[in-house]
């Protein structure tokens, strides 16, 4: 969570932020962040979602997972990468979907890597620090 949530608690601005900008309205936005729901639970065990994004030059579509930690390890971080590179392809028609992770992130890499992605580019930000950029031709 460190690399993803700048490692600290949100000030109760950014996450009304986060919330208002980065989750989506209803089922039928494109973009923006959704709950991950366990079927056997029935509690929430992260979030997942496409956001739009310009790297190199070039405007696209990224998706992004947030996992709480007592879930790591299960696969559920491949299932849910699988999820999106699949729905880009066969619902949004798209000839290539990005994620990007903390160098720092190595299981988050390894997950990227079984899906086939490869890392085009190293980027920092002000925002979310240093991060590869991955990507994955449909």
């Amino acid at each position: 969570m460190k690399s993803t949530l700048k490692g600290r608690v949100f000030t109760e601005d950014e996450f009304n932020k986060l919330l208002n900008e980065e989750f989506s309205d209803s089922k039928n936005d494109i973009s923006g962040f959704k709950c991950i729901i366990s079927k056997l639970t029935d509690t929430v065990i992260g979030v997942s979602g496409l956001l739009e994004c310009e790297y190199l030059n070039s405007k696209g579509f990224e998706f992004g997972f947030i996992l709480n930690d007592n879930q790591w390890g299960k696969g559920l971080a491949t299932e849910i990468g699988q999820f999106w590179l699949d729905y880009a392809k066969s619902e949004l028609n798209l000839a290539e979907l990005f994620a990007t992770v903390s160098p720092d992130n190595k299981a988050s890499q390894r997950v990227l890597e079984k899906l086939n992605m490869e890392c085009i580019a190293k980027v920092s930000s002000i925002d979310r620090g240093e991060r590869l950029i991955m990507r994955k031709k449909l």
